[in-house]
């Protein structure tokens, strides 16, 4: 992709997750729509728009008319959200489809739509990577929390293989990796600058350890 932001046209993958450019998930693709999208970007060589949107208590997704969606009611989505590629497909135990994407570049949705097989697509707009600011010296307390996150036995074998070697990636990789709620990683996914999510970040963590105390 370019650096400048660009026009595309892609399929929608809503989910309650917040994915930063240089992050990786794995999901099971449920739905058959979830499925069509998924064999479509494969045998086009296109990637997917991963947005967020909300679950209900009961686990459900939220489901609403979105500004900007012709047709039928869909989950509510995130405007922001990031381009991703396929990189690996499986299917599991259970007999399901299972995908790890891996996020490459932050995208605006600009209008939003139902496609015929009763998925979503949106025009979307590709926006150009954050600046390449090495982390240095000063990151050392956050580079050791995300360390400390990376070792735990929960997180799974894609999350760590996930780079941090500059500001953007450490910011984003810890947004993924802390306890924290999809609204407020989607907040700091919104944020434009990587040194002002750092010192955000810090600033959260300085609230919740207060609070903690």
């Amino acid at each position: 992709m370019s650096s400048r932001d660009q026009e595309i046209e892609i399929g929608l993958l809503p989910v309650p997750a917040v994915l930063f450019p240089g992050g990786q998930l794995r999901l099971i693709a449920a739905k058959a729509y979830h499925q069509d999208l998924i064999r479509d970007c494969l045998r086009e060589g296109q990637g997917l728009g991963l947005v967020l949107a909300e679950k209900r208590p009961d686990g459900n997704l939220l489901f609403g008319q979105r500004a900007g969606t012709r047709g039928r009611s869909h989950p509510e989505i995130a405007t922001i959200g990031t381009y991703c590629q396929i990189t690996d497909f499986d299917q599991n135990e259970a007999g399901q489809l299972e995908v790890v994407i891996k996020a490459e570049q932050k995208l605006v949705i600009v209008d939003a739509f139902e496609a015929s097989n009763g998925g979503l697509r949106a025009e979307c707009r590709l926006l150009a990577p954050e600046p390449a600011i090495p982390i240095g010296p000063e990151d050392e307390l956050l580079i050791g929390i995300l360390e400390d996150l990376l070792a735990h036995p929960s997180i799974a074998q894609e999350a760590r293989q996930s780079t941090y070697a500059h500001a953007a990636e450490l910011g984003g990789r810890l947004v993924e990796l802390l306890p924290i709620k999809n609204s407020v990683r989607q907040r700091f996914l919104e944020i434009s600058d990587p040194l002002t999510r750092l010192t955000r970040i810090e600033k959260m963590l300085d609230q919740l350890q207060s609070e903690e105390g």
